[in-house]
């Protein structure tokens, strides 16, 4: 600010700024009364001659440090001073010769020709150091610049590789749902070829069963009704006959009866399924002779029908294992209602599943067999959960469903057909 004395120092031997006035004055001053007193220390050296020599020296110094203004201003309090302290006759500023007069004027030129030098010096000089501080400001603008733009590239480099790491683990995560989808869509075409061998399987067994049973009931019928017609029989032959053809026919009828009942139950549609897992129980029991006890609550709240088709072929396959796998001569049937659940469990004292087949089971069903993988399929499809303990002493199966959800199974679902016990 003009008037004002500098802020910052300058550097060594530059000139002082144009703005810093008061500072370029104090300085002539300074000088010039410097001058005058180192002249005083050579006057005796010098004695009357070279009078205004420090003065030159300062005058040249000021014009190019301090401008055109303070190197006159220095000049002229650096002649006074000298003319009164050290010019014939001293103390007085009276010219009493015609040399002093030749003086004066010499020291003037020079002083102006050392003014303009200096001055010149001085503005190069200003020029230079306004080229080097705006060089110096372009190179930290510069290197400022490449800072921030060094810390921006590290910036982004750090999001690329937080990106591409976030990245890589998705892709991760997408490759391993992928192979689990694959492993899925292979076991689920696996269990569709197992399940269609296993329909053609029993579609031959029905139509074995019904030759066997029915059929041969059936033909008995006919060759009797032949006979009756080809002899016409009275009396007690007749009697006999009838008798025989009405247990046949009981039989043939009861044989379709029970194939049908084992297909699908009508009581698991009227009375639900507790009443009929007492009927498929009983008749087990019959067949197998197996003993069997059967803990089932006699009255309570029916679940959704899709539940109680669900809960019935747990029950019927399980049981099924039990006499053809466990050799087993004991299980154990518990049907209850735990708050908004619904759990089936089967028990039986019979040797076990092998701990290699229980773990292939636990982890993806793999190795299972189609009626175990077809169970629980059809407990996932209702959000239930299938659990299978075994050791030794026998085999522990739990069906745990959700009441409060019914899921209509879709036309793609597991529908395995009933196996039952001859």
């Amino acid at each position: 600010m003009t008037g004002s004395f500098p802020t910052r120092r300058p550097a060594l031997l530059s000139p002082l700024p144009q703005e810093w006035v008061i500072a370029r004055f104090t300085v002539a001053l300074v000088t010039a009364v410097l001058a005058v007193l180192l002249r005083g220390l050579l006057d005796p050296v010098l004695g009357h001659v070279a009078f205004y020599t420090t003065v030159y020296m300062t005058v040249a110094f000021c014009a190019a440090m301090c401008g055109v203004a303070p190197a006159v201003l220095n000049g002229l309090v650096g002649f006074a001073g000298i003319f009164y302290w050290f010019v014939d006759p001293r103390h007085s500023l009276s010219v009493s010769r015609p040399s002093e007069i030749h003086g004066v004027i010499g020291f003037f030129l020079l002083c102006a020709v050392l003014t303009a030098l200096g001055a010149a010096n001085r503005r190069k000089q200003l020029q230079l150091d306004q080229t080097v501080a705006a060089v110096t400001k372009e190179a930290s603008e510069r290197q400022r610049a490449e800072e921030e733009l060094q810390k921006a590239h590290d910036g982004l480099e750090r999001r690329v590789q937080e990106r591409t790491a976030e990245l890589s683990r998705t892709l991760d995560r997408l490759e391993s749902e992928i192979k689990v989808r694959e492993r899925a869509q292979e076991q689920l075409r696996l269990l569709s070829v197992r399940l269609m061998t296993l329909r053609d399987e029993e579609r031959r067994r029905i139509a074995r069963d019904l030759h066997d049973t029915t059929g041969q009931s059936l033909a008995a019928i006919k060759m009797t009704l032949a006979l009756l017609q080809q002899t016409g029989t009275r009396g007690p032959d007749l009697s006999r006959l009838v008798n025989d053809l009405n247990a046949l026919t009981t039989e043939a009828l009861q044989e379709v009866r029970t194939t049908s009942y084992l297909l699908h139950p009508p009581l698991l549609d009227e009375a639900g399924i507790a009443s009929a897992a007492r009927w498929f129980v009983e008749g087990f029991a019959k067949r197998s002779g197996i003993r069997v006890h059967c803990d089932i609550p006699e009255q309570m709240e029916r679940p959704p029908r899709d539940c109680e088709l669900v809960l019935f072929r747990v029950l019927q396959e399980s049981l099924t294992n039990v006499h053809r796998h466990s050799g087993a001569t004991a299980a154990n049937i518990i049907l209850k209602v735990d708050r908004d659940k619904l759990r089936l469990e089967v028990d039986d004292n019979g040797c076990g599943i092998s701990e290699e087949r229980l773990q292939r089971f636990n982890a993806s069903a793999g190795g299972a067999g189609v009626g175990i993988a077809g169970m629980r399929e059809r407990v996932r499809e209702l959000g239930g959960r299938l659990e299978i303990q075994s050791d030794t002493t026998g085999t522990s199966l739990s069906a745990t469903l959700p009441m409060s959800k019914s899921i209509v199974a879709s036309e793609v679902s597991l529908n395995l057909p009933a196996t039952s016990v001859a």
